[in-house]
């Protein structure tokens, strides 16, 4: 599965990321009926800032539900997707090629006190964490989250900066409305180019 962005402009340039088919956490197995997708980019592709993998979330769309940087609210959420976390090994060109996924939580509005940014939970402080020892730190300013770091199979969150190191995000789908047309200007690093996220059809697989 391939997701493309076109950039319009003088030049056209290309972002490509396999992800495998969203999967559901049904309200009969004790979930919320959301579906998620881990996407990882292509191994030509330039790494993503923190930002960029936001708003290529929030330009996704499965079955008519929008999609945003996932918001793992529960020990129970975070047990789910570690069944599902594609394992170490999965994404490359990232710090020690570990496969660790941006998630949807940052402090950039007050240092110290993360919300989410996006979907039902958007603007609501954590009410779960799940962080490695020692973190967040904000080493070198840190306002965005990662989880699977160091290729933690419990899912250990990191923060980290808004630099160009992003190889992996999680997407979430819920009820949260699809703007028409489905898609956001995108900021793609140093090309300065006004990208949009075309749509993508998938068959669902129910977990």
């Amino acid at each position: 599965m391939k997701r493309i962005l076109l950039t319009a402009a003088a030049s056209l340039a290309m972002i490509s990321s396999a992800a495998a088919a969203p999967f559901q956490w049904s309200a009969g197995s004790g979930g919320n009926d959301h579906w998620y997708e881990f996407v990882v980019l292509g191994s030509g592709d330039p790494s993503l800032m923190a930002t960029q993998a936001e708003a290529l979330a929030g330009s996704s769309s499965f079955m008519g539900l929008g999609g945003y940087l996932a918001t793992i609210t529960s020990a129970a959420e975070q047990t789910f997707l570690n069944s599902h976390w594609p394992g170490a090994g999965s994404v490359t060109g990232q710090f020690l090629d570990y496969s660790f996924f941006l998630i949807g939580a940052t402090d950039r509005n007050t240092e110290g006190s993360f919300e989410w940014l996006g979907g039902p939970e958007g603007g609501n402080p954590l009410a779960y964490t799940n962080w490695k020892p020692g973190e967040p730190n904000n080493e070198g300013g840190e306002d965005y989250v990662v989880a699977w770091w160091e290729d933690s199979a419990t899912g250990r969150w990191n923060d980290v900066p808004d630099n160009p190191g992003i190889r992996g995000y999680l997407v979430e789908y819920s009820v949260t409305p699809v703007p028409v047309p489905a898609a956001l200007p995108l900021l793609i690093g140093g090309l300065g180019l006004l990208g949009y996220a075309a749509r993508r059809k998938r068959s669902p697989t129910e977990a």
